[in-house]
């Protein structure tokens, strides 16, 4: 009977080793799954700029005469513009059309910085789109560059 008094608490202990060893690997996959759970938004953010540039470069492309007279490069939204899908639209109407809702839908889709906006810069033949975004205390930034 002595040797079972010696194991009474023995078991106990490896209960509650086993229960701390659990915990650190449970609190492991908490934080494995926090940082997915944040690359996974950064790499929508990103989906969402590059489906958005290249809206905006087919747009240029179906309005090539507007984009080549540079009529595409703006920093912000137009103040206005004419319901090109409600009405035949000359082609700088059609640009205008074209940024409002491009701009519109920049900002449902991305979180917007508050100092440096989106923007379109024409040259020459070459248009630059950069789109920018906030995410996580930090300005993200992509460029697409396209001929037309």
């Amino acid at each position: 009977m002595r040797a079972k008094r010696s194991n009474a608490g023995f078991t106990l202990i490896e209960v509650l080793i086993a229960l701390v060893v659990m915990s650190i690997g449970l609190l492991g996959l908490a934080a494995l799954q926090i940082q997915g759970m944040k690359y996974n938004s950064d790499a929508y953010f990103r989906t969402q700029a590059t489906t958005l540039a290249y809206d905006i470069i087919d747009r240029m492309r179906a309005n090539a005469t507007a984009a080549r007279s540079g009529l595409y490069a703006a920093t912000t939204a137009p103040a206005g513009s004419s319901d090109c899908e409600a009405a035949a639209c000359s082609a700088s109407d059609l640009a205008q059309y074209d940024l409002k809702r491009w701009y519109d839908t920049l900002a449902v889709r991305l979180p917007k910085p508050l100092d440096q906006p989106s923007s379109i810069q024409s040259a020459g033949g070459q248009h630059t789109i950069t789109i920018r975004w906030a995410e996580r205390d930090l300005i993200m930034s992509q460029s697409w560059v396209v001929a037309i």
